[in-house]
């Protein structure tokens, strides 16, 4: 990595990057199954808990008998302390890593991190009175404002291409999350339409569809629409795009990472529609290992650690 950027700091960047958008992504997965499980008759309030902890990786551990059910699940999420996945928690860590790295960001962007992270506590409490509805707003405009920070008043240098990349592989994470939490096959036109609207997706399918929602576009649209900035195959190009930037002069060798990208990307890209349904539940697996092990060998070549010295004993002779 050129010396413009210390290890630490880019590190700090690219998670201040992926929490941010895990608590916006968060925000988005509570919102369509809330809304899900209230609109749809007869849906068994544990069996969507259990769910949602399995695919938002916190259901290690669970038992039959001690199943949560949504209502709790969706508390854990927004306000679980030391849940790398919850709201608060995400909210936090993105905090924490922008006080360690404050100087190579704007004093703007800093505020906006900072005063949301102070504004936590007050909002669970409004929440427990109003609902959770208005919470998971508030969070969904916060996030909004740091990205749009991110994007107006950073300079295109490693800071932003860090930042970006952090947020672009977490966001088709997300994107493969927010696919698995929701029983796509039983979905009714209403429930398509709250997925879609739960990502903002709403009014630009639309219109590329003609004003026709069927399970098969929406699917196609939210993972491989080349336009629509939260498609899962659209936060792959940026991430690329970032890694090849970062690399400089060395982008034209072998990069593990682009390599990694590269090859769910393309496997997104070129599988035929009518099998897009059929292999969805493979697909959002191969998706979801394919950012972990990407986001592996960014850290693995860009985020080296000093390990203490090991001593070792002189042989004998």
């Amino acid at each position: 990595m050129p010396s413009v950027l210390l290890s630490r700091v880019a590190e700090s960047l690219f998670w201040i990057g992926r929490y941010v958008e895990r608590a916006e992504g968060t925000a988005r997965i509570l919102d369509v199954v809330v809304h899900h499980a209230l609109e749809e008759r007869g849906v068994d309030p544990y069996g969507m808990g259990g769910r949602l902890l399995e695919v938002m990786g916190v259901a290690a551990g669970m038992t039959d008998s001690s199943r949560p059910d949504l209502a709790e699940v969706a508390e854990l999420l927004s306000f679980g302390a030391g849940v790398g996945t919850s709201i608060a928690g995400s909210l936090e860590a993105a905090r924490d890593n922008a006080r360690a790295v404050r100087h190579v960001l704007p004093t703007e962007l800093w505020e906006r991190l900072n005063s949301t992270w102070v504004a936590l506590a007050a909002r669970r409490t409004l929440a427990q009175r109003r609902g959770s509805g208005a919470y998971l707003g508030w969070v969904k405009d916060q996030t909004a404002a740091i990205t749009g920070l991110v994007d107006t008043t950073m300079s295109r240098d490693q800071t932003w291409l860090f930042l970006t990349l952090g947020r672009a592989l977490e966001r088709a994470d997300v994107s493969a999350r927010l696919l698995g939490s929701l029983p796509i096959d039983d979905l009714t036109e209403s429930g398509l339409v709250t997925l879609l609207r739960s990502c903002g997706g709403h009014e630009p399918y639309l219109r590329q569809a003609n004003g026709v929602i069927e399970r098969e576009g929406v699917v196609d649209f939210l993972l491989r629409d080349r336009l629509f900035p939260r498609s899962a195959l659209r936060s792959l190009t940026v991430a690329v795009e970032c890694v090849e930037q970062i690399g400089g002069a060395h982008a034209q060798g072998w990069d593990e990472a682009r390599g990694v990208i590269g090859m769910v990307r393309a496997e997104l890209e070129y599988i035929p529609p009518s099998a897009l349904l059929v292999r969805l539940p493979q697909l959002l697996s191969s998706l979801h290992r394919g950012c972990t092990a990407a986001s592996d060998k960014i850290a693995e070549r860009y985020f080296t650690h000093s390990y203490a010295t090991e001593w070792h004993e002189r042989a004998q002779v």
